[in-house]
């Protein structure tokens, strides 16, 4: 099966998902360089894949890929310590850890299915 747009990526859309779940919930962080960093980088999550996507080339593609991978831990890593910090809530934190743990997985396996 080919692959016409980023859009078809599942990764991406869990990407999409990810953003417009974590945009209330930075919303409700005070401090706007933490807000700020979060939603920077759960954006490039989904920038980056279709960026890497639109260049057409696997070894491009590969290596936006890994900058999106890099953008998910760092979200993760963020919304560990804001939950530590009580900067967002148990629930919020458990909710978007588990779709940032499934996004690193597809990201995974994608980067593995691209031989340069």
């Amino acid at each position: 099966m080919y692959i016409k747009s980023f859009q078809e990526l599942i990764v991406w859309e869990r990407a999409k998902e990810l953003s417009v779940l974590t945009y209330p919930i930075s919303k409700k962080i005070n401090e706007y360089s933490y807000r700020d960093q979060l939603n920077r980088a759960v954006l490039s999550i989904s920038n980056n894949i279709a960026e890497g996507f639109g260049r057409r080339s696997k070894k491009e593609f590969n290596r936006f890929l890994n900058i999106s991978l890099g953008s998910t831990y760092e979200v993760n890593s963020m919304l560990l310590i804001f939950k530590d910090l009580k900067l967002i809530s148990e629930e919020s934190a458990i909710q978007a850890l588990e779709l940032v743990k499934n996004i690193i997985a597809l990201l995974i396996g994608l980067i593995s299915k691209i031989i340069i």
